[in-house]
């Protein structure tokens, strides 16, 4: 029996090591005996523990290659011969035989352990303390190998802070803007060398498929995804195939030339409903008629000329059989015209501009160094920023300098936007779900239009279509905070606050790290700046309603209809 539960030990924040993995293997040792909370508890004391262990292997790799460092020339240990030999002809291999790793992996964990142990020794503390884990202090590490020593220290001093509260993404996020901050000149370098590497390949898979992989800069492939998402979803529902089909077919079919966005078989059907519901123009058809109607349909004549009526005789059976009743073109141009009116026009559709929203300050537009953003993809270049504004929309954002949220949209634009929507997806920028990074699918009313909800800015939160039906899971529910947060509670009490995007990036020359505006998770019991008499909460749950299956979807697999 142990005087202390894990739950005790987490919030008085115990340091992994011995003792909370002692406390650890006793409570896992009665799995049976805990509670959800407690299991997720113990689960929680395990990861701390794993980046633990993670940092200490690191930390002792990296005091092994100063004892030995790149270049240097020293016996082999325990070697009958004393004769210095280059140490990167056995110490890879021989820390690998330690590891059981390859030779290649183990040169991998050398050179992240010495750049961490040397350069960086805040964030392998970082990691050892069991706040960030290994892929956090790896990315720190391999972003800011671009970067000379003091410039990396720079990048690590404004990212560290925050980085044990925000998800991969936003942390690759943060260190791209951090690291075009402190190289601005060498960003657009890197740049403009990716950018001429780029290219599109062939892999050739199994079970007859393959796949084609286009590369490009982030304006052109944000656009052309954007492009063929609006495209896709302008089909409508009555298409049989899915989203992702349905992108993955007219792509093709756009690189082949040979897209076509009216299907021929629901024009036949029109033709033959409208031309049904109408008197016969006469018994029989001109030549020049066929030929309009030919001309009309741009394929088959006989697929388009009506319908069956009358009789006659088969010469051969006897057989009666039905007499076709000609129908004047004017009827069957009048039907086509009509089911291509509710057909997408492709241009109208995808329109003539890049479909990509690029924040940039005035400051870089005026030549200053400061990053700018392509919405959805991260931080580019100032140059890039420039060159993709001169030739876009304008829109003015009005934002509040003290938590860098946004407050005004504006309509300053040259075609005027829907308003409340873009001011909706501009201010949240990401899925507001716990821990979410993934693009706004739906605009969600928080107390449902249907229940006196107002579609108004307050009661609008941008979701992903998976943490869209979260909301309704029962046990779940999500709050809303005065300043604008979006606290979401799970069944066992563990809760995770999202924000507003933060666009002090765009007016201070400082990485922000901490703030209302970061997406931050919070542990169970320990937010004490929630007020649950002071928010919003919203109970989805109807009598008699089925538990929602909840499966992790696919990037872009997203076209059911929205559960408003």
């Amino acid at each position: 029996m142990v005087d202390t539960t894990v739950e005790e030990a987490l919030a008085a924040q115990m340091l992994p090591g011995g003792a909370l993995a002692a406390l650890c293997e006793a409570t896992a040792a009665v799995p049976g005996e805990l509670s959800d909370r407690e299991l997720l508890k113990t689960v929680e004391a395990a990861v701390q523990l794993e980046r633990w262990a993670g940092a200490v292997r690191t930390r002792l790799l990296g005091a092994l290659v100063e004892r030995h460092p790149p270049g240097s020339t020293a016996p082999v240990p325990d070697a009958t011969g004393k004769t210095p030999v280059p140490v990167a002809r056995w110490l890879p291999s021989q820390v690998a035989i330690a590891t059981h790793l390859t030779e290649e992996q183990a040169r991998g964990e050398l050179g992240m352990a010495e750049r961490l142990y040397r350069v960086l020794p805040e964030t392998l503390a970082e990691w050892e303390a069991g706040r960030i884990g290994e892929r956090a202090a790896e990315a720190i590490a391999e972003s800011t190998q671009v970067l000379d020593d003091d410039a990396a220290r720079a990048v690590q001093a404004a990212i560290l802070p925050g980085a044990s509260t925000i998800t991969q993404t936003r942390l690759r996020a943060r260190l791209r803007t951090a690291i075009h901050r402190a190289d601005p000149d060498g960003a657009a370098r890197r740049h403009q060398r990716a950018f001429d590497d780029r290219e599109v390949t062939i892999s050739r898979s199994d079970n007859g498929m393959g796949s084609l992989w286009l590369s490009g800069s982030a304006a052109q492939t944000e656009a052309s995804w954007n492009s063929l998402d609006r495209l896709a979803r302008s089909l409508g529902t009555e298409d049989p195939r899915t989203l992702a089909q349905r992108r993955c077919d007219l792509a093709h079919e756009l690189l082949q030339g040979t897209v076509t966005i009216t299907d021929l078989t629901s024009v036949m059907t029109a033709v033959s409903t409208v031309a049904n519901s109408r008197p016969a123009a006469g018994t029989a058809t001109s030549a020049g008629t066929a030929q309009a109607a030919e001309a009309t349909t741009g394929t088959e004549t006989t697929a388009a000329t009506g319908t069956q009526a009358g009789t006659a005789t088969n010469a051969t059976t006897g057989v009666a059989l039905d007499e076709p009743t000609r129908v004047d073109a004017e009827v069957i141009a009048t039907a086509v015209a009509e089911i291509l009116a509710c057909k997408p026009d492709p241009n109208a559709t995808i329109g003539r501009k890049p479909l990509i929203q690029v924040v940039v300050s005035l400051d870089t537009l005026l030549g200053g160094s400061r990053p700018g953003e392509i919405t959805g993809h991260g931080p580019i270049s100032a140059t890039t920023a420039r060159a993709l504004a001169a030739g876009g929309d304008w829109k003015r954002l009005v934002t509040d300098p003290a938590t860098g949220q946004l407050l005004d949209y504006g309509r300053n634009t040259y075609r005027p936007p829907a308003n409340l929507h873009d001011h909706v997806h501009g201010r949240d920028g990401t899925c507001r779900g716990p821990d979410c990074e993934r693009r706004i699918r739906d605009l969600d009313h928080h107390q449902d239009w249907g229940k006196d909800g107002h579609t108004v800015e307050d009661n609008l939160f941008g979701l992903c279509q998976r943490h869209h039906k979260l909301k309704d899971v029962t046990g779940w529910h999500a709050l809303v905070r005065p300043d604008g947060g979006l606290t979401w509670i799970s069944p066992d009490g563990y809760q995770s606050t999202t924000y507003p995007k933060d666009y002090r990036v765009f007016t201070e020359d400082t990485v922000v790290t901490e703030g209302v505006a970061d997406r931050r998770v919070i542990k169970p019991d320990t937010d004490t700046g929630t007020d649950v008499s002071s928010v919003r909460t919203r109970f989805t749950r109807l009598a008699g309603e089925g538990e929602l299956a909840i499966p992790e979807p696919r990037d872009g697999d997203d076209d059911t209809p929205a559960p408003f």
